[in-house]
């Protein structure tokens, strides 16, 4: 055969070599592509789940914030007003009530309920004029004396709400800073597991300038990470949905209680109109009935005292003990 004959079939085959390589390549750069896509997928659903259970999360914490500002600046202050008229105040001879001989109209106990109730009102009028901030939410997730403590040696709100507004927790629940309309600084998201970002989607540069193995490669190892992100993610929401159920479980149980205390309010209040204002000139029956209302005043500030969470985001176990009070029980 001559020799251009023998050159043009060696081209003719690897030209043919060629196509069925290209073929190849193409299959593989397809599923990169698909390999991808799936990643990407896998990373917006987990990040719409997470999200939503943020949301709900938030406005659980939110809920529990506004129940003990309604409750310190409705009953509560109702109590502290009349209770701290009485005088000669003594629960010795109240049986039972023990716990209550640190709850007397000029304890230190009640001094700090009568602040936060009016720190309380002092937030609800911030909120009125919207400029409350994180105030509500930081009231929800940690104790009434620590958020509301500040408020009542005369700090503005603003500034309450301000250094609420710095604690990662809050962030993360809020979704991002204040200028968002978040509750916090944007690098807290960094809490609750590390679920910070979602892997970056590189998939568009390395299919325009890598190898087609090295494309489904990257791929690969892309789904991998969404993969992890995805996992995180549902721990994430795990520990959400914890926080919302405990911190519904708290504005039930704060709910029971308010109620209960809205009627000792009034048997209180009457017994002053009928009696007067001296613990002495009160009957066994009266000073039952001032006690036992007292008590579910003290056990109302202990609640909202309590805090739903710690710093870094978990449950504070005292808020699981929350449930077990007697008075709670009994509610």
């Amino acid at each position: 055969m001559p020799i251009p004959f023998l050159i043009a079939a060696a081209a003719v085959a690897v030209g043919g070599l060629g196509v069925v390589g290209g073929v190849v390549a193409k299959e593989t750069m397809d599923d990169a592509k698909a390999v991808g896509a799936e990643g990407e997928s896998i990373i917006e659903r987990a990040e719409r789940k997470r999200d939503d259970a943020r949301k709900a999360t938030n406005e659980a914490v939110n809920n529990l914030g506004m129940k003990k500002l309604d409750i310190l600046s409705g009953s509560i202050k109702v109590f502290v007003e009349n209770f701290s008229k009485l005088k000669n105040v003594n629960f010795k001879d109240s049986v039972g009530m023990e716990e209550l001989r640190d709850f007397t109209p000029h304890s230190d106990a009640l001094g700090q309920l009568k602040k936060n109730s009016l720190s309380a009102l002092e937030i609800g009028g911030s909120l009125a004029a919207g400029v409350a901030g994180g105030g509500v939410a930081a009231l929800g997730a940690y104790g009434a004396v620590s958020v509301l403590g500040v408020a009542s040696t005369g700090t503005a709100i603003s500034a309450l709400s301000g250094a609420a507004a710095t604690n990662a927790t809050l962030a993360w629940l809020g979704g991002g800073s204040l200028a968002a309309g978040g509750l916090g600084v944007t690098g807290g998201m960094a809490v609750l597991g590390g679920v910070v970002l979602a892997p970056a989607l590189l998939i568009g540069s390395f299919l325009m300038y890598s190898k087609a193995e090295e494309a489904l490669s990257k791929a690969k190892t892309y789904r991998r990470k969404a993969r992890q992100f995805e996992a995180e993610c549902e721990n994430a929401c795990s520990l959400l949905a914890a926080i919302q159920q405990r911190a519904d479980q708290i504005v039930g149980v704060l709910d029971r209680l308010d109620h209960m205390l809205v009627r000792g309010n009034g048997r209180l209040v009457h017994i002053i109109a009928q009696k007067g204002e001296d613990w002495n000139a009160f009957s066994k029956e009266d000073k039952k009935v001032v006690a036992s209302v007292a008590m579910t005043a003290k056990t109302l500030k202990v609640i909202m005292d309590t805090p739903l969470l710690h710093e870094d985001g978990s449950l504070a176990e005292e808020s699981q003990k929350i449930m077990s009070l007697p008075l709670v029980q009994q509610a």
